[in-house]
C-alpha cells in the first residue's frame, strides 16, 4: 500500500492581456486565503483555500486548448455533452497518489484528509453546484496488482488531482475555482497576486487559442495488431472450455491495437480528438487525461456510479450487438439483444454484483425491472439502471471500493477472473477499463468506467476494446466485437468519417 499527497509549488511565468475577470472578487479571494492561513496555524499543517466565482462562456475544448497552451501546468477534460456538463482543469496544487489493493479507500482517507479543515467560499452571484469548488479529477488502475509496464508510466493505481484552476460548465453557468494550499507563514497579498497572474495568463491563452476545423477532417493512420488475431481468437476459446469446465462464470478480456500516423512527424491533435468524439458520441462521457506529453482519451458510455443529494446511481452494462443500416434493421438487432440467451445471462451476472455491492453501502437499493437497450453510433447494449439510499458519512471513493471491477469489465466470479486475466492476458490495461471521474468536497461525484478509449502519445496511440467471454461465445463474434469497439477511438483519432 502506497499513499503519497504531494503538493507541488514554484512560481509560474505571467503573461497575458485583457480584463482580469475577478478583480472585483479580490478582497474576497483575499479573505478565504486569510482565513486558510488561520486555520493552518491552529492546524500546524498546509490548509486548501478554494474560491469559487462565475466567468464568461467559452468553448470548453477551446478553453482546454488554451489551457495546454498557458503552461500553467497538465490538464484535464471531462465532459458529458448531452447533459451540457464539462470540467476543465489545469495544473494541480495538491495530489493523492495510491497503490495497490486497498487504493480506493486510501484515497477516500487522504481526501477526507484534505477537506476536513478547507475553507471553500464562493462569490456573491455564484450558484453552489457539485461540479464546482475544490473537485479533484482522475483515475484509477483497471487491477493495480497486474502487470506494470514502461506503457502506462505515470499512471498509477489511483491519482486524484486538485487543479490550480478549475473551470465548470452547467446548462446554467460557468465558474472559476481556485484552489491554493496554505501555509500559516504565507504571504497572503503575495499568494493573491500571484494567483491573479496566473489566472491572467490562463484567460490570455483560452482567448488566443487557435479555433479547431471545421467540417470533418481525415488522418492517415497505419494499424497495427499487437497479438495477432488468431492468438486472441484461441486465448478466447481456452477461456470458453475454462468456463465450461466451471473455473468461472465470466471474464472480459481486453484487445489492444498500436495505431500511427502515417507522418512519423505528425502528432495527433488532442482538441481535435475530443471534437470528434463529442460531436460523434454526445451521450457518452468524453475525457482526456494529461500525464507527461500523453494523453489518455476516451468516450465511454458507461458509468459507473453517480453520487448525489445523498443517492446513488448506477447500471449494469453488458451485452452487445451491432446497429442496423437500417431503422428496421436496427429494431430488429435490438429486439434479437433483448431476447438473446447468452447476452441476458452475461447481463444478470452484472445487475447481481452490482446490487450486493450497492448493500455494503446503503439503505436501500433499487433495481429496474427489465434491461433497456442503450444505442450509441455504431453498437448498442443492454442496459439496467441501479439506485440506492448512500448511508451517511460515506462518500463515493467508498462505494467505488467494492463496487469496481464490476463483472462488465472484469468477470464473475472477480477474483477467479482477475486471476485468468492476469495469467491470460499478457497486456498492460493500465486505466482501461478502470474508474475515471471526480470526486466534490462533499463526497458527491461521478466516475465512469474508461472504455472506448486509447493512450495518445505523439504520433501514435495504444487503443483497448474488451469482450464478455462466456460458456457459449464465439472467439470470431467475439473477435468482430472488438473491432466495432476499436471503431469509436478510430473515429475520434481520424481514421473513418
Amino acid at each position: 500500500m502506497k499513499v503519497v499527497i504531494s503538493n507541488p509549488l514554484g512560481a509560474h511565468k505571467t503573461i497575458g492581456t485583457g480584463e482580469w475577470p475577478i478583480t472585483s472578487h479580490q478582497e474576497l479571494l483575499i479573505r478565504t486565503l486569510r482565513e486558510a492561513a488561520g486555520r493552518a496555524a491552529q492546524q500546524q499543517r498546509t490548509v486548501l483555500a478554494s474560491f469559487t466565482q462565475p466567468v464568461e462562456w467559452c468553448d470548453t475544448i477551446q478553453a482546454f486548448t488554451g489551457a495546454r497552451l498557458a503552461e500553467l501546468g497538465e490538464c484535464f477534460f471531462w465532459e458529458q455533452p448531452a447533459e451540457q456538463n464539462t470540467l476543465v482543469g489545469v495544473g494541480a496544487v495538491t495530489s493523492i497518489e495510491t497503490d495497490g489493493r486497498t487504493c480506493f479507500v486510501d484515497s477516500a482517507t487522504a481526501w477526507r484528509a484534505l477537506m476536513n479543515d478547507a475553507v471553500v467560499t464562493y462569490a456573491p452571484t455564484t450558484t453552489p453546484t457539485p461540479g464546482n469548488g475544490p473537485v479533484l479529477f482522475g483515475g484509477f488502475a483497471f487491477d493495480p496488482l497486474s502487470l506494470r509496464t514502461q506503457l502506462w508510466a505515470d499512471f498509477p493505481g489511483g491519482l486524484l488531482i486538485l487543479p490550480r484552476f478549475l473551470l465548470s460548465y452547467s446548462a446554467n453557468q460557468v465558474t472559476l475555482t481556485i484552489n491554493t494550499m496554505i501555509q500559516a507563514s504565507d504571504p497572503i497579498e503575495q499568494c493573491a497576486q500571484e494567483i491573479e497572474a496566473s489566472a491572467r495568463q490562463l484567460q490570455a491563452a483560452i482567448e488566443h487559442a487557435p479555433m479547431l476545423p471545421r467540417g470533418k477532417t481525415s488522418s492517415q493512420l497505419s494499424i497495427h495488431e499487437i497479438r495477432p488475431a488468431s492468438i486472441w481468437m484461441e486465448m478466447v476459446a481456452n477461456m470458453v472450455e475454462m468456463i465450461q469446465h466451471g473455473a468461472f462464470e465470466k471474464v472480459v478480456l481486453a484487445h489492444a491495437i498500436q495505431v500511427k500516423l502515417e507522418d512519423p512527424a505528425g502528432a495527433f491533435d488532442v482538441s481535435i480528438t475530443l471534437q470528434r468524439l463529442r460531436e460523434s458520441y454526445p451521450a457518452a462521457y468524453v475525457f482526456a487525461v494529461q500525464r507527461g506529453e500523453r494523453f489518455f482519451v476516451g468516450a465511454t458510455p458507461e458509468r459507473l456510479v453517480q453520487a448525489q443529494d445523498g443517492q446513488i446511481h448506477t447500471m449494469a452494462l453488458a451485452g452487445s450487438a451491432q446497429r442496423g443500416e437500417t431503422e428496421e434493421e436496427d429494431e430488429q438487432l435490438g429486439m434479437e439483444l433483448l431476447q438473446s440467451e447468452k447476452n441476458n445471462n452475461e447481463h444478470a451476472i452484472v445487475v447481481a454484483m452490482v446490487r450486493e455491492a450497492l448493500k455494503n453501502h446503503c439503505t436501500s437499493v433499487y433495481v429496474s425491472a427489465m434491461p433497456q437497450l442503450l444505442k450509441l453510433k455504431n453498437v448498442q447494449h443492454l442496459k439496467t439502471p441501479i439506485a440506492g439510499e448512500l448511508i451517511p458519512g460515506r462518500c463515493i471513493l467508498d462505494v467505488m471500493a467494492d463496487l469496481h471491477p464490476t463483472p462488465a469489465v472484469g468477470g464473475f466470479p472477480r477474483q477467479a477472473a482477475l486471476e485468468a486475466i492476469q495469467n491470460t492476458e499478457k497486456l498492460d490495461r493500465g486505466w482501461y477499463a478502470g474508474p475515471l471521474g471526480w470526486v466534490g468536497a462533499g463526497g458527491h461525484g461521478e466516475f465512469a468506467v474508461a472504455l472506448r478509449s486509447g493512450l495518445i502519445d505523439g504520433s501514435k496511440a495504444t487503443l483497448f476494446a474488451g469482450c464478455g467471454i462466456v460458456s457459449n461465445s464465439d472467439p470470431q463474434a467475439e473477435y468482430a466485437e472488438s473491432g466495432l469497439k476499436f471503431q469509436v477511438m478510430l473515429r475520434g483519432l481520424g481514421g473513418s468519417n
